[in-house]
């Protein structure tokens, strides 16, 4: 059928085909006979084709028209489905999730597998942004639910811890400290190290200077590109050191090697489930329950 013919044209075709009287066909369809007659017309225009022979003994389809009736039916039905589907997805539930980006996304499962028994049908609409971002979406309302970086300011909003991800020292290949198995915080009294702005996250800055004031002499901090991968082709550059998070080690850069510390998890990043008080649904609920075993297990097949 032609791209031009109209869904309406389609339905008044019908009706005349089915009751072969325009005035009965007018009544089923809440209109007059005259625009029933132009649309007939219109339609026949559009495929060059008679549909109707019409004469003193009535209303009878011609050839055309009873070719045309099959094809208008399967069209009718199709377009139907697609408004119901359409309906369908309108109204499906849908889960926000946010994701930090503090920490490799590798680490997240495959959310619509995981959540496909306990949330059947749920759509899930995912971004990841960085922590501070994803706390003022879910004080918008624009999240239902969040995996943030920990400690976070979070001003009320419910919070569960789920699991660390340690820190470890990228360093330049060259660096003597690279010769090193383990570093500790103290080596690194005097050194560059790249570093973030507090704007960026308040709670994690402060927690993590705690640490370094304990030091006779703290590093010395410069400023943090906002892109990974030039953090690190920075280091590898020779330009400083930086703390990144074990499960980004995976990202290899030549010119850069990873060092624990001695200290073990002493800094680490925290990453935890967040949602609104307000919010609390049984679709957050069981995204947060799906998350609290998933890192549970996981912890528990790493744990020696």
């Amino acid at each position: 059928m032609s791209r031009l013919v109209k869904p309406r044209q389609v339905q008044c075709f019908i009706a005349v085909a089915e009751l072969l009287n325009f005035r009965q066909a007018a009544e089923r369809l809440c209109m007059t006979q005259p625009p029933l007659s132009r649309q007939i017309q219109q339609l026949e225009a559009l495929l060059g084709r008679q549909l109707f022979q019409r004469d003193t003994r009535g209303v009878r389809l011609t050839e055309a028209g009873v070719h045309f009736l099959v094809e208008a039916r399967a069209l009718l039905q199709q377009a139907e489905s697609a408004r119901q589907h359409a309906r369908q997805q309108d109204s499906a539930a849908v889960l926000r999730i946010g994701m930090t980006t503090v920490v490799d996304g590798g680490i997240f499962p495959d959310w619509p597998a995981l959540l496909a028994q306990p949330c059947p049908g749920v759509r899930l609409a995912m971004s990841r942004q960085i922590s501070i971002r994803l706390i003022r979406q879910l004080h918008r309302g624009a999240l239902d639910v969040a995996l943030i970086g920990l400690p976070s300011l979070t001003n009320g909003l419910l919070v569960e811890k789920l699991f660390d991800d340690p820190l470890m020292l990228a360093l330049p290949a060259a660096h003597p400290l690279a010769s090193q198995r383990q570093v500790r915080l103290a080596d690194l009294q005097g050194e560059a190290l790249f570093w973030f702005g507090r704007a960026l996250n308040p709670a994690y800055y402060d927690f993590c200077q705690s640490a370094f004031r304990a030091l006779p002499h703290p590093p010395r901090f410069v400023p943090e590109p906002p892109e990974h991968h030039i953090l690190l082709a920075q280091v590898a550059a020779g330009q400083g050191g930086a703390l990144i998070p074990r499960s980004l080690r995976q990202i290899r850069r030549r010119g850069v090697v990873y060092r624990h510390f001695a200290e073990g998890e002493l800094l680490s990043i925290g990453v935890g489930v967040a949602w609104r008080p307000q919010g609390d649904s049984a679709l957050v609920q069981a995204f947060v329950q799906c998350a609290r075993q998933y890192f549970a297990a996981s912890q528990a097949a790493t744990t020696p």
